[in-house]
């Protein structure tokens, strides 16, 4: 029920991406799109608190990761399957 989870709630301004060397925008921007790919390729039918889980992830494993500010459409979508491969419940899950 992808419908019931607003991704604007996961969505960061400049100021609250901490430290980034002058690049706060770049990183705010980039995490955002990492946000709204999870969000874009969840099913319409997904468990709500997956979703949310998954969301909440985001942010956690890019904070203090330089590569955020040189985050590309290939480096997006590999995070994006590594993330929906960990919640794959058929998967089973390890550290993330």
């Amino acid at each position: 029920m992808k419908e019931f989870v607003a991704v604007h709630t996961y969505l960061m301004e400049p100021y609250e991406v901490g430290e980034w060397e002058g690049q706060e925008a770049l990183a705010a921007e980039n995490i955002n799109r990492l946000y709204h790919a999870v969000y874009d390729m969840a099913d319409n039918d997904i468990d709500v608190a997956l979703l949310e889980q998954m969301l909440e992830s985001v942010w956690p494993t890019w904070q203090f990761n330089p590569q955020l500010l040189e985050l590309d459409d290939d480096m997006l979508d590999a995070f994006v399957e590594a993330l929906f491969t960990h919640f794959d419940p058929k998967q089973g899950q390890e550290d993330f």
